[in-house]
């Protein structure tokens, strides 16, 4: 193991601020680095962890998009008509955020069978899906719901 130094004299070597030294071992991107009570003490030949070259991780909103244009596809080939609805819809798509669906339309079609192929085509995405048929819903929670909602496609 090499020598051991202080938080200031690591941000001298590398000609950075105390203060982005100190960001950098709050979020552990300097290995090795202890912490002895309020001092840190860090390995003189400590490498700072980089993030990743390349495209950054999804955001939850577009595997939410690319989820509901999957299940309106599949909808559609199955003679099914859905609309998304909730958080994707109304712009508040936070990390555990789910897919609604309204189902407008679905003739000849069994509740259950719709509600597995819109599973399915979410399934790729690791997204949950909530199935909402419209001609269950009171007339006043519909029409608002089918206000608000939108097709896959204009998300």
């Amino acid at each position: 193991m090499s020598a051991l130094t202080s938080s200031a004299e690591f941000a001298r070597a590398r000609s950075l601020s105390e203060q982005r030294v100190r960001q950098l071992l709050a979020a552990g991107k300097i290995p090795d680095a202890i912490r002895i009570g309020a001092r840190w003490a860090i390995p003189a030949d400590a490498a700072i962890r980089r993030a990743p070259a390349g495209r950054p991780p999804f955001r939850r909103e577009s595997v939410l998009k690319q989820a509901a244009r999957a299940c309106e596809a599949a909808l559609a080939r199955a003679g099914v008509r859905a609309l998304v609805v909730g958080s994707l819809a109304y712009g508040g798509v936070r990390p555990e955020s789910d897919l609604d669906l309204l189902i407008v339309s679905y003739p000849g079609k069994k509740w259950s069978e719709v509600a597995s192929a819109a599973t399915e085509a979410a399934r790729p995405y690791g997204v949950p899906v909530d199935v909402i048929f419209a001609d269950t819903l009171p007339p006043a929670v519909r029409k608002a719901m089918l206000k608000d909602a939108r097709r896959a496609g204009q998300l």
